[in-house]
């Protein structure tokens, strides 16, 4: 089955050149782009956190108390 077209948005970052080093290794090493092993990270992480998509912000949850 095809993957559901979605739209995109370009991001530009701004990172240490050791930074970007590891996150050029670590796609490498599981051959993804690094596109891709930036999401995989995000998501790996935000699963960490417990965080998915469309919860609100940490700052909005603030002020529902």
């Amino acid at each position: 089955m095809a993957r559901p077209k979605s739209k995109t948005s370009a991001t530009t970052l701004k990172m240490t050149p050791e930074v970007r080093d590891l996150w050029e290794r670590c796609a490498a090493e599981e051959h993804r782009s690094l596109t891709n092993m930036f999401e995989v990270m995000v998501r790996l992480y935000a699963k960490k956190l417990q965080v998915e998509p469309g919860d609100p912000a940490p700052e909005a949850k603030k002020g529902a108390r």
